[in-house]
């Protein structure tokens, strides 16, 4: 089994010319589930990267998030699917 990210490396992604280093908890994971809701969905993912983002980053990414539509959403899923270190669930019946 894959250990995730989170408990061994930070998740590195690219956002144009920036590599931007997250390091997400299973508390990050978590407290993004619990605040999405149907008319809230950008909120929680943009906490999740601001809490997650290394410290010096945060002013970089926040600058991003707030001129790039849709960005915080399509951030969250790649950071969020890349911390579980290629885990994959399959339904066997």
């Amino acid at each position: 089994m894959t250990k995730p990210a989170f408990t061994t490396q930070p998740v590195i992604v690219a956002v144009g010319d920036t590599d931007f280093t997250f390091t997400p908890s299973v508390v990050d994971a978590n407290n993004y589930t619990n605040g999405v809701s149907l008319d809230n969905k950008v909120e929680p993912a943009r906490t999740y990267l601001e809490r997650t983002v290394d410290k010096e980053q945060k002013a970089a990414l926040v600058a991003l998030l707030n001129v790039v539509p849709g960005l915080a959403v399509e951030l969250h899923q790649t950071v969020h699917e890349a911390s579980k270190g290629g885990i994959k669930i399959t339904l066997k019946n």
